[in-house]
């Protein structure tokens, strides 16, 4: 397919919601990014220029909670309801066989709550919330228009693509896309989404996931030739980076908040502990810049669920009981006012799509307040708790380490009673 052929319908849909954002004239318009599989280990060993430079402009948040997997993190977003929920049944991923798509209903998915406020949104990149030949799942949950490579590329078989060649759904129409390095494709499409004015514009990367690739040498600065995944990881992660620093400016100078995340922690074939409730699977971090939000590191603890919330009041858009009902609203923590949440909590079952109810022994689970951290069913059968403070790492349990100090012993009843709740 040519390339003007793959432009010129895009073009078209975003000069109609730039037009239609501009008759609404919506108090705040927001970009929100996530990356993919960016844990603090590869961002701390990784030069990021400008992902830096966003955390002194910026106000940034060390203490964001995720899901340990991929999908699970995305259905929060979406839906803004644990995924426990049996409306939801999404604490494991979507992947190869399984045919689980995320519900439209009975709750309210985000996009589709934005359209019936009168709001445009557009999604890019990564899906992942459905097998990816279900090409209309997106806009059936609001994002009109969706652009995007569904799943992940080079490891699903056959059709799935590279880096440089991979299979795009335009809004339910797939056409290929060819020697374009993806991360560029989906700033180049942020670019133009922000330019044409989307009330919200949901950007998923694939970077800096696997399978692990030798980026564009313009784009990072690491040493050639790349040897190993945890080089090319590194690579991938600073061509992110610079890429970001094409979109983000475009994106504050046009009035937009811009709020970026990672969807879970480093991967396992990088010596991370994605996949699991440790804090290595589940601990990322949150950078939060635009109009009225103060610079500042703040150690509030927030999690990827409360997104859901923090969009609608940040559009000002009523919350009803069906829209994100486990969604509580962090605006004003990123305004400099309001108080942490008590807790924040993360959980995994098997693959999207089964109850995590019908298997309570492998279903982790997790729940952390500001010190201490609650462990449910992670590689041993029962509950353990640890001091984060003293003991970032996890490896003493305070269960078995003697009596509870009273301090310890308010945290524990807490933490159970939030993992009661599920």
């Amino acid at each position: 397919m040519p390339w003007s052929s793959v432009w010129m319908p895009l073009i078209g849909l975003v000069m109609l919601a730039g037009g239609e954002s501009s008759a609404q004239a919506p108090p705040r318009k927001l970009l929100v990014i996530d990356l993919d599989d960016v844990g603090i280990e590869l961002l701390q060993a990784t030069p990021t220029p400008h992902l830096d430079s966003l955390t002194s402009a910026g106000r940034y948040y060390p203490r964001f909670y995720t899901s340990p997997m991929c999908t699970p993190s995305r259905s929060l977003f979406q839906l803004g309801a644990r995924g426990s929920r049996p409306e939801v049944r999404c604490t494991g991923n979507v992947g190869p066989g399984n045919t689980y798509r995320l519900p439209i209903g009975p709750l309210t998915p985000l996009a589709t709550k934005l359209q019936g406020a009168g709001k445009s949104a557009m999604k890019i990149g990564k899906w992942h919330l459905s097998p990816d030949d279900l090409l209309q799942h997106p806009p059936t949950l609001g994002w009109q228009p969706y652009v995007g490579v569904m799943g992940n590329v080079g490891n699903l078989g056959v059709g799935s693509g590279d880096w440089f060649n991979y299979p795009e759904n335009r809004s339910g129409n797939s056409h290929w896309v060819s020697a374009l390095y993806l991360t560029t494709r989906e700033t180049d499409l942020g670019i133009l989404a922000v330019s044409a004015g989307y009330d919200l514009i949901s950007l998923s990367y694939h970077a800096a996931h696997r399978p692990f690739h030798d980026p564009p040498p313009h784009l990072h600065t690491l040493p050639l030739p790349l040897i190993g995944h945890w080089d090319q990881a590194r690579a991938a992660l600073q061509a992110l980076d610079t890429e970001l620093a094409r979109l983000t400016p475009v994106a504050l100078a046009l009035g937009y908040t811009v709020i970026i995340y990672s969807d879970n922690g480093l991967a396992g074939p990088l010596g991370g502990l994605k996949g699991t409730v440790y804090d290595g699977g589940v601990h990322t971090m949150l950078w939060a810049l635009g109009p009225g939000i103060p610079p500042g590191v703040d150690n509030s603890l927030i999690e990827v669920v409360d997104v859901y919330a923090t969009v609608l009041e940040l559009l000002g858009i009523s919350q009803g009981p069906l829209d994100g009902p486990d969604s509580v609203s962090f605006a004003s923590l990123l305004q400099g006012s309001g108080t942490s949440p008590l807790f924040v909590i993360a959980e995994r079952g098997g693959p999207a799509g089964t109850d995590p109810h019908n298997n309570p022994l492998r279903w982790r689970r997790t729940a952390r307040e500001d010190r201490y951290k609650l462990i449910v069913n992670q590689d041993l059968f029962r509950a353990r708790l640890f001091d984060l403070w003293n003991d970032p790492q996890e490896q003493t349990d305070l269960l078995l380490a003697g009596p509870l100090s009273p301090r310890a012993i308010m945290a524990y009843d807490l933490l159970r009673a939030a993992l009661a709740g599920l």
